[in-house]
């Protein structure tokens, strides 16, 4: 009977707290007495294009090329620097079995940098033309430190940088034969040959201060602190790189037998890798006047901003529930026939803005409160946010506890806080695991979308419904 009873008030305890929980607005505990009832509201959202500022340049992938894009009119520049790891405590073989040349030292045999990639946007057969510089020893770069990508890379160099390696290749690589190209063990990748001396000095080191190389900290710190990959020309392709090696070749013997041995360095997840882009030609569309719709576009672009019309949802409901309110944005076709147009975002994150910045800083994922991602739907040609009342409620309670505490009026807290009810639409990565034991898919990173699209969506001078669906209690 004790236990009964203990059970109970355990079970009281609990609904009464579930009852008056202030995210969902309820303001009293739900009796059987009590008889639930549902009203449905649509509200209307504005919206604005907006550029893009301060983009976390946080990705595994780098770019670099140059494309038109037909639809905004925009010019794309992408370039990228990188670090480079090494192995923990990595080692050459013995200095004695290393074929010296004919002064009797150590020499490399060549040295060369290879960007791997398995897509790219344009013309395969367009030429570009890339320069290699040397990161500046005395300003390497930070793992403590968030770099953008909109920052021009040439503030990483030293002052009197001279490119060390310059390379024109087009995607399609026709030193190779078709076979060649065509083979499944065949990954797509620009070839970069470094000086020979380059590569013998880097050997040398890693003979002579093998400390330097036990780790990738000691590496970038005091041998090399990365590259910066410069397009010096080319239009019309865009390369998506998915790894940059170094490699360092040389021979060595043993037991008589000649092997040629390969020092490899490769920039992966667990160094620095930032790319970064230009948009140029986007004035004109910003400036053009109202439209009935709006612009998401990538790279580090353009994104959507939404005021959400949380006052005029609260009006006469200030006691009820919002149990759901649902954003749908729909996309307009692209208004253009060529056969380059940009693809259209995977993901959109919406979140506040005063937000923005500090979510991708954090490597925040959303959470379904303050923050909310939904994908494409192409069958309907919509992207849908099925519930956002949470965030609506958060808006709404900051605002009243702000205004009571700071003693402000409706008109001074919107003065102060200009903000307060604008959201942001930003095209995102989204990563994702799913526990094979539960089944629960949950998501691991959420990061911008540097990848090459342009859509529009309506909006602008024409207003998005927003549906609200109210739950009272009496």
């Amino acid at each position: 009977m004790k236990f009964k009873l203990a059970y109970i008030a355990v079970l009281a305890t609990a609904i009464h707290f579930a009852a008056c929980d202030e995210d969902s607005g309820s303001m009293g505990i739900v009796t059987n007495n009590d008889a639930i009832t549902s009203t449905t509201s649509t509200f209307q959202i504005y919206s604005s294009t907006q550029t893009l500022d301060s983009v976390v340049a946080s990705t595994t992938k780098s770019y670099i090329g140059q494309v038109y894009d037909p639809e905004t009119q925009a010019m794309v520049r992408a370039e990228f620097m990188a670090q480079f790891h090494t192995f923990e405590d990595y080692v050459l073989p013995d200095e004695a079995t290393i074929v010296k040349n004919a002064a009797g030292e150590v020499e490399a045999d060549s040295a060369e940098v290879r960007l791997y990639f398995t897509d790219y946007f344009g013309d395969g057969n367009n030429p570009a033309k890339i320069y290699v510089y040397e990161l500046d020893k005395d300003n390497v770069l930070r793992e403590d430190e968030t770099y953008f990508a909109t920052d021009p890379l040439e503030q990483f160099l030293p002052s009197d940088a001279q490119p060390l390696a310059q390379k024109v290749f087009t995607p399609k690589d026709y030193s190779l034969t078709d076979a060649e190209r065509t083979s499944t063990s065949h990954y797509d990748n620009v070839r970069i040959r470094l000086p020979k001396e380059w590569g013998t000095k880097l050997l040398r080191t890693a003979l002579a201060r093998p400390e330097y190389f036990k780790d990738s900290w000691q590496f970038i710190h005091n041998v090399l602190p990365g590259f910066y990959f410069k397009l010096q020309s080319g239009m019309g392709t865009m390369l998506t790189l998915d790894v940059s090696a170094l490699n360092i070749y040389f021979r060595y013997v043993v037991d008589d037998s000649t092997y040629v041995g390969i020092s490899r360095f490769s920039a992966t997840p667990e160094v620095i890798q930032s790319s970064s882009f230009q948009n140029e030609g986007l004035e004109s569309l910003l400036n053009a006047g109202p439209q009935p719709f709006t612009y998401i576009k990538t790279p580090a672009a353009l994104i959507t901003e939404l005021t959400l019309p949380i006052d005029q949802i609260y009006a006469g409901h200030e006691t009820d529930s919002i149990t759901r309110a649902r954003i749908i944005l729909s996309r307009y076709n692209s208004t253009t026939q060529s056969a380059y147009a940009m693809g259209t975002p995977s993901n959109l994150l919406l979140l506040p803005k005063a937000d923005l910045y500090s979510f991708f800083k954090n490597h925040k994922v959303a959470d379904g409160i303050s923050s909310y991602t939904t994908s494409f739907a192409s069958s309907y040609n919509t992207y849908t946010y099925e519930n956002v009342s949470r965030l609506i409620a958060a808006i709404h309670r900051t605002k009243v506890q702000k205004m009571r505490s700071e003693g402000l009026s409706d008109a001074q807290y919107e003065a102060r806080y200009p903000d307060w009810n604008k959201v942001v639409v930003v095209p995102v990565v989204v990563a994702t695991y799913t526990d094979q034991l539960t089944s629960v898919t949950r998501q691991t990173s959420v990061s911008h979308d540097f990848s090459l699209s342009s859509i529009r969506l309506k909006g602008g001078t024409e207003p998005i419904d927003m549906q609200v669906v109210y739950s009272s209690y009496h």
